[in-house]
């Protein structure tokens, strides 16, 4: 998948992207800040986006359950760093911060 194509995507409300047993899923909020997390179904772990705010007040999303401020990404250059890293790689991008998480097994 080539730049221009992940630009595309990226206009959507909710995009996701698989590479190997690494997914990325990307939602927005309406203002157009993204909420991010990189999953690796092989190691059962999670991580978000750390903007680096330390703000753990809730932003209302559409499908994920109210993810916190300092989990946003607001700015596009940024999001498009990450994503295109992930598309070449199928890691996370290691020049920004990440919060860890683990599944929820039910």
């Amino acid at each position: 998948m080539d730049k221009h194509e992940i630009d595309e995507l990226l206009q959507q409300d909710h995009v996701c992207f698989d590479v190997g047993d690494n997914a990325m899923e990307i939602e927005f909020s309406p203002e157009g800040a993204a909420f991010i997390g990189w999953i690796d179904t092989y190691n059962d772990s999670i991580f978000y986006y750390d903007n680096g705010s330390g703000n753990r007040e809730v932003v209302d999303l559409m499908i994920n359950c109210c993810p916190e401020e300092r989990m946003m990404c607001y700015d596009q250059e940024i999001l498009k760093e990450i994503v295109y890293y992930f598309c070449e790689t199928g890691e996370r991008n290691p020049r920004y911060n990440w919060i860890e998480d683990m599944f929820e097994v039910s």
